[in-house]
């Protein structure tokens, strides 16, 4: 093994040990903690995984920077088509990219990186913590009767779920079969 490699090793391994902790933190200690989807864990782990693969082997790699696009123009063909993301998995999966991206770049030295996934880790804590998360509700609800007036929406809304309406969107009003759809924000009533 000749000088070169040991040190581009010595630069791949602290950067390497930093997104594995910090990428287990954000999955074990906090995703899967609160939600319980071991096939998102998969998903957030193999793009964490990977984005940090294709950007060490980029960094060292004397391979153009032209090529380097090109790669990423690839990646990002492959889509995750397979359901619609929530607003906080779509927080994990950029936190998760965003740890691998901090991890393979080198930023000359280990303090900044450790400093901003750290700042990573503690942002989607606090955003996805009970407190902050119970705030309020928001959700698709099909009624079993046809509503087509806002405000009369809006009290049978807030009767139904005793709840303080905070917006709503009504996405259909189906006459014949006497069904209202409506996208609704709420925050629960403390009883």
């Amino acid at each position: 093994m000749d000088a070169q490699q040991v040190i581009d090793l010595g630069l791949i391994v602290p950067r390497l040990v930093l997104d594995v902790v910090a990428i287990t933190i954000l999955l074990m200690g906090l995703y899967f903690r609160h939600y319980r989807r071991p096939d998102l864990v998969a998903v957030y782990l193999a793009c964490n995984v990977g984005l940090f693969s294709v950007l060490t082997t980029l960094s060292f790699s004397p391979v153009s920077s032209a090529v380097g696009f090109a790669l990423f123009g690839v990646l990002s063909i492959i889509r995750l088509r397979s359901f619609e993301f929530l607003p906080t998995q779509i927080a994990y999966f950029f936190v998760s990219l965003s740890i691998a991206l901090i991890c393979a770049t080198d930023l000359a030295g280990l303090v900044l990186p450790i400093i901003l996934v750290a700042l990573l880790l503690v942002a989607i804590a606090i955003v996805d913590s009970s407190k902050f998360r119970s705030v309020t509700v928001n959700s698709v609800i099909v009624l079993d009767v046809a509503i087509p007036d806002s405000a009369t929406l809006k009290a049978h809304l807030a009767s139904l779920l005793g709840a303080d309406i905070i917006s709503m969107n009504i996405t259909g009003v189906n006459l014949l079969q006497e069904t209202t759809t409506v996208e609704v924000t709420y925050r629960r009533l403390n009883k």
